[in-house]
C-alpha cells in the first residue's frame, strides 16, 4: 500500500474536547487495552495488516520502545478503558510522529480521533509533526487536515 506523508508546521492548536470522555496521557498499563483496541479498530480497514503482523500487542510494543510517552493521549469512558489514542514517536530531523490515531469503530464520527491528535499537538509546542497515511484512509486524512496539516508527497 502506499502512504502520503503529512505535515503540521508549529503554530496554535485549538483544543477539542469530545463529550462523555476524559483525555489523559498514555501509561505502559494502557498498552494491552491498545494491543485489543488497535485490531478491532483496524479490521476490515485499508490498515488491517497492522504492519504486517496482524498484532496489535506486537505493533504497541514496538512503538513503546521508541515512544514519546509524554505527547502520547487516549480518550477513556467512565469504565477508564481506551476508546481513542494517539500515539506519538520520534520523526526524522527532530520531527515528531503520530504514529497511530485508533478510534474504537462504536465510537468513529464522535470526534475522539481529534480530540487525542489535538491533545497530542499541544504537548508538543513548537515541534514539526508528520504523520503517514495510507492512500485512501479517508477518515485519517480529513482528520488530519481539520489540525492544520498539509499532504506532502509519498512517505519515503
Amino acid at each position: 500500500m502506499d502512504r502520503s506523508l503529512y505535515r503540521r508546521d508549529p503554530g496554535p492548536t485549538p483544543a477539542r474536547q469530545a463529550d462523555g470522555v476524559t483525555l489523559r496521557p498514555l501509561t505502559p498499563d494502557d498498552d494491552t487495552a491498545l494491543g485489543t483496541l488497535m485490531e478491532r479498530a483496524y479490521a476490515g480497514t485499508i490498515d488491517d495488516d497492522l504492519g504486517d503482523n496482524n498484532d496489535g500487542a506486537v505493533e504497541i510494543a514496538a512503538w513503546r520502545q521508541r515512544a514519546i510517552a509524554d505527547a502520547s493521549f487516549v480518550a477513556v469512558g467512565e469504565d477508564n478503558q481506551p476508546l481513542a489514542a494517539s500515539l506519538v514517536s520520534p520523526g526524522r530531523d527532530g520531527t515528531a510522529m503520530i504514529a497511530y490515531v485508533i478510534t474504537d469503530p462504536q465510537c468513529k464520527g464522535r470526534g475522539l480521533g481529534t480530540a487525542v491528535v489535538a491533545a497530542s499537538l499541544q504537548a508538543l509546542p513548537g515541534a514539526v509533526v508528520l504523520a503517514g497515511v495510507t492512500d485512501g484512509n479517508t477518515p485519517s486524512e480529513r482528520l488530519l487536515t481539520s489540525l492544520g496539516f498539509v499532504r506532502t508527497g509519498p512517505v519515503t
